[in-house]
């Protein structure tokens, strides 16, 4: 195939899409819409994955939780865990059920140096600086409606005697979180002093929680810690941070194979376009194609004309999805948080999801246009000048 021939197969592709304009735009439109939304969407859902990694790591920002259901732990243990060169701190806590304003919450208790390690992103006010003072979640704060300054009475069972230990908190800030509102799961939580904790409840010197973080994230030592544990404390039960953000990224994977059903259905129907937008133009240019191989086109040549009609479509549907895609994904996460739903979605431009939406766009164009394009290896001139 000659230069001088695909230049021209070349012009006069662009021109039948000029030509056609309708027909051009409404087939850019359907690629766009299809790059759209696979961007749209697996920017949100990477959003997601990525913004709950960094609040797991926020509220847990340890490799280990070893958890017992009543405070059997002692501090000394967590000194010596302290004491391992591999270990690069182990937190002593708190951590149990109560009830405040009727609804039930969490209420953790950490020492004070512990609030270096487990630093939340406060919203209002300041961390816990007097005894009884405390941390809330902004959730729980909305729903009891109080704010920075306020009291509030936390009961907190004993066992199963059906008695409650009353604690009059005093909020001295309030923490947000991602979670909230996330699949309709709110974060009632407080956060207080360990020491106060040990004294209302009558733990002594004892904790329920250890949160062990491993020097440079070492998956030997953290494996090998994990099965310490349980063989020290029989009644423990240890969770991994890996685990937690694991098991949350399950849960986005599962809503993903909707999203992807979406997509695909968006990717077949833009498809189905591209294929009907080259058959309408190969049909209405049979006598061309015709005269063109009376003259000594060959079959490349005439495709080229239709190639460069679907790469360029494609093209420009691919780059308008990326675009509306990328700012539809920003535009999604404020109606979510506009409807009421406080989750602080971090959205990021990945290149990766980019490219595979410009290649999914060139290869849904290409792959569609092969069956009509067959046809042009079946117009025979003779027979098209003997129709006309």
């Amino acid at each position: 195939m000659n230069t001088r021939a695909s230049l021209m197969a070349i012009r006069i592709g662009l021109r039948g899409l000029v030509a056609r304009r309708a027909l051009t735009l409404m087939t850019i439109i359907a690629v766009a819409t299809a790059v759209a939304l696979l961007i749209a969407l697996e920017t949100v859902t990477y959003g997601v994955k990525y913004t709950v990694g960094l609040e797991v790591k926020s509220i847990l920002p340890a490799d280990l939780m070893v958890y017992t259901s009543t405070a059997i732990i002692p501090e000394e243990l967590v000194n010596m865990i302290n004491g391992l060169k591999a270990v690069e701190y182990a937190a002593p806590a708190i951590l149990t059920g109560a009830i405040t304003g009727g609804h039930d919450v969490t209420l953790i208790g950490l020492s004070t140096s512990s609030f270096n390690y487990f630093y939340p992103q406060l919203t209002q006010g300041s961390l816990p600086l007097g005894e009884d003072d405390c941390i809330i979640s902004q959730q729980l704060a909305q729903a009891l409606n109080v704010s920075t300054g306020d009291y509030i009475y936390v009961y907190v069972p004993q066992g199963i005697s059906g008695t409650y230990n009353v604690l009059k908190l005093r909020v001295s800030g309030i923490f947000s979180s991602i979670f909230g509102g996330l699949l309709g799961f709110q974060v009632y939580m407080i956060v207080t002093h360990l020491s106060y904790l040990q004294s209302q409840l009558n733990t002594g010197g004892f904790v329920n929680v250890i949160f062990i973080k491993v020097a440079h994230d070492n998956p030997t030592i953290i494996n090998g810690l994990n099965t310490a544990m349980k063989q020290i404390i029989p009644e423990a039960q240890v969770y991994e941070q890996q685990s937690i953000i694991g098991s949350v990224n399950d849960v986005v994977n599962l809503i993903n194979v909707f999203f992807l059903v979406v997509i695909v259905l968006s990717v077949v129907i833009a498809g189905l376009i591209v294929a009907i937008m080259v058959l309408i133009n190969v049909r209405e240019r049979r006598r061309e194609i015709g005269i063109m191989k009376a003259i000594g086109a060959s079959n490349g040549q005439v495709m080229l004309i239709f190639i460069i009609q679907v790469l360029v479509v494609s093209l420009i549907g691919g780059l308008l999805g990326l675009i509306a895609g990328y700012y539809g994904s920003v535009a999604m996460v404020k109606l979510i948080n506009y409807l009421g739903y406080s989750i602080r979605i971090v959205i990021i431009p990945v290149p990766e999801f980019f490219a595979l939406g410009l290649a999914t766009a060139l290869a849904t164009g290409v792959l569609a246009s092969i069956p009509p394009l067959i046809s042009v290896i079946r117009i025979r001139p003779a027979e098209v000048i003997r129709m006309e």
